[in-house]
């Protein structure tokens, strides 16, 4: 088999910032309690007054969150004539819920996307695991405490999702064990230096990781700690000063942990929202450039928050690397450029933010006063409303807990008991707000037994310039591992209310493709059933097969895919009709950068691609294979005197499967010719 690979830098995927992370202290209080409670809504309605009404929830995950209340008939009674749509609610807190966990410490690594990411999947888990016991989501009693005063204390310490897990496996190339052969894909370090180990990284990668069942592990399985570290007999893991440097020491992990799944759930989707703050590449492509609010991005992270749980969240912190962070009581120190220590409220009113922090939204409360933000340079926010964060520089209880009360950073509002709890409030209106992602989860007893992937990488086309219009195609082609019952797809789309259109065909066993070009194997393929799915938000989605496939130990099959984007509004289809116009979208590859996308990059990026795993087509009758596509692509660059800087890898579509009795030994399955009686 042929292989190409392609070196490329991780820091060229635009929603790929290497994130460092904030400090700051002093103690704040909750906003305001909300006013009266609407009731329970069909309709989507205004959200703060902007005319932005919430899109209708139309992925998995929404739709399992909102049947959810509806299966226990004691759940559904306890939900009376008062019920609430969360979603309309001036106030709505997960920790309230029990559906967020404490604020960790990142120190010393430049981890915080790891962190927000862990806290994302630890929120939705408790979120589905409150769904599974009965408990309503979709809707709630006007009393709940979803809608009261914030409440801080007692936080649930499990799920704990390992950061070190999914910043480690982050730099670490795909192996034989892991992936195949596909071995050898992802962002490795460009040298080995022991201060990078765990820095470098980005929501893409992650997604890439667990959309593949990977890097969902416990807290116990990978320790946020150095090898050897010993609570109580060695010099802390966070330990920056006096001599230690923790970032010296080996953290790495064995290669086996990247598959250990010790959780018992896995990632079913991935919701890349619409983010409040509408940003765009600075002409010289420097920077982002702030555009205005948009009320449709607050809209769908409140959708997000009530159906799947947390949102993590690019954005800009005067405070973003670990050094940045030191012990003390800041209760008493004076606002920063963007923060307000007094009420830990941050606003960020930067016409060009640089997003150098992550964080993760738990919440949202309409009413938390503009005022509660002074004497930043920023300012005030236009307008009330402010979403509860979580960040990752600590919290009281976890220092004492460690024996290192004297190292506390005391950063974040207090909690019930006055202590630190590493939360703060965000304004709707920064202008720094990007990259909005979270992740729904499955339990891996409702999951299944096989995954059939080519892509490591994930979709980092989602930030290359070239998209399509029309009826653009890309397939994967695998071979089963065993006699099996193919029963799903996934793949992504790339826009707010896109769609996909999946088709699932055979090639007959033993079939040979040496000497036949792309179409000519396709069209030996045999169309077996079919699958469409429509989504409210762009993303990684998982869709049920119209009928399961059986195929045969050692059979290829192929998974093609049309990628829709929602039609552009207004634009006039050839026949005359508004409205009616698709717009475009990506082509649903993998893509790898071939230049330094900025100076100091740390990471590189490999794509490994097969000949004969994925072919193309741009015009919905003929096919390409990778290598003629990508050929043909640098061919038009050249004509216009340009250079490509950046190659694809295999498509973004994967197969799930089940074991079934018909592999059996002994157990023989023939197809017959049936012949009608008197014909």
């Amino acid at each position: 088999m042929k292989k190409w690979t392609v070196y490329i830098c991780s820091a060229a995927l635009a929603a790929a910032l290497a994130f460092g992370q904030p400090a700051a202290l002093a103690f704040g209080e909750a906003g305001p309690q909300p006013g009266p409670l609407p009731p329970a809504s069909s309709e989507a309605e205004e959200v703060n007054g902007e005319g932005a009404a919430a899109p209708e929830a139309s992925s998995a995950a929404d739709a399992a969150a909102g049947t959810a209340a509806d299966a226990p008939a004691d759940a559904a009674a306890n939900v009376a004539d008062t019920a609430v749509d969360p979603t309309q609610a001036p106030r709505y807190l997960l920790p309230n819920l029990g559906q967020a966990t404490p604020a960790k410490l990142q120190t010393p690594w430049g981890a915080c996307w790891a962190f927000a990411v862990a806290g994302a999947l630890e929120s939705s888990i408790l979120k589905a695991e409150a769904a599974a016991a009965g408990v309503a989501q979709g809707a709630l009693p006007s009393d709940s405490p979803a809608f009261a005063e914030l409440d801080l204390t007692n936080l649930p310490v499990t799920p704990d999702i390992s950061e070190r897990a999914i910043a480690w496996f982050a730099h670490e190339a795909q192996t034989v064990e892991s992936a195949g052969a596909q071995a050898g894909e992802g962002f490795p370090l460009m040298e080995a230096a022991d201060t990078e180990q765990l820095s470098s990284g980005n929501f893409a990668t992650a997604a890439s990781a667990l959309t593949a069942w990977q890097t969902l592990v416990t807290e116990e399985a990978a320790p946020y700690a150095y090898n050897g570290f010993e609570a109580g007999s060695s010099l802390p893991w966070y330990q920056l000063s006096g001599g230690f440097d923790a970032r010296q020491e080996n953290w790495s992990l064995y290669d086996e942990v990247r598959l250990a799944e010790d959780t018992g759930w896995r990632v079913s989707e991935v919701l890349r929202l619409q983010s409040p703050a509408r940003l765009a590449v600075a002409s010289d492509g420097s920077s982002s450039v702030y555009e205005g609010y948009d009320p449709a991005g607050t809209a769908a992270i409140k959708r997000t928050l009530a159906n799947v749980g947390g949102v993590a969240i690019a954005l800009q912190m005067e405070q973003s690397i670990p050094q940045d962070v030191f012990a003390g009581d800041y209760q008493q120190a004076e606002a920063g450029s963007d923060i307000t220590f007094a009420t830990w409220s941050q606003y960020c009113a930067a016409e060009a933010p640089v997003q150098n922090h992550a964080a993760l939204i738990l919440g949202w409360d309409d009413a938390y006063p503009a005022a509660a933000f002074q004497g930043t340079s920023s300012g005030q926010p236009p307008a009330d409303g402010a979403w509860l964060c979580k960040n990752s520089w600590g919290n009281d209880d976890l220092f004492s807990g460690l024996g290192g009360s004297e190292d506390a950073t005391h950063w974040g509002l207090r909690d019930g008991n006055g202590q630190s709890s590493g939360y703060f409030w965000l304004s709707y209106y920064d202008h720094s707000v990007s990259d909005a992602e979270a992740f729904a989860v499955m339990p891996v007893s409702q999951s299944y037994d096989a995954i059939y992937q080519h892509d490591y990488v994930g979709a980092a086309e989602f930030v290359t310039p070239s998209r399509y219009s029309g009826e653009v195609r890309c397939a994967n082609v695998f071979q089963a591992e065993a006699t099996q019952l193919l029963k799903a797809v996934g793949a992504w789309t790339f826009d707010a209310n896109g769609s996909f259109a999946v088709e699932v065909s055979t090639l007959p066993v033993g079939f040979n493709s040496e000497g036949k070009d792309a179409t000519q194997v396709m069209e030996a393929a045999t169309l077996m059933t079919t699958a469409t799915g429509a989504f409210a938000d762009a993303g990684y989605h998982m869709v049920a097969l119209d009928a399961p496939v059986l195929v045969e130990a050692g059979q290829r099959f192929v998974v093609s895919v049309v990628i829709n984007a929602a039609p552009e509004e207004g634009a006039q289809a050839a026949d005359g009709q508004v409205g009616e116009e698709p717009g475009d979208t990506y082509l649903g590859l993998e893509v790898a950068f071939t230049v330094s996308a900025q100076d100091g990059q740390t990471t590189q990026g490999q794509v490994v691609a097969n000949e004969g795993e994925t072919f193309v087509s741009t015009n919905g009758e003929t096919w390409q294979s990778l290598a003629e596509y990508s050929q043909r692509l640098a061919s038009q660059y050249q004509q216009t005197g340009r250079t490509m800087d950046y190659a694809y890898g295999n498509a973004l579509v994967k197969g799930f499967a089940d074991g079934t009795t018909m592999g059996e030994e002994g157990r023989i399955y023939e197809t017959v010719a049936l012949t009608m009686p008197g014909r």
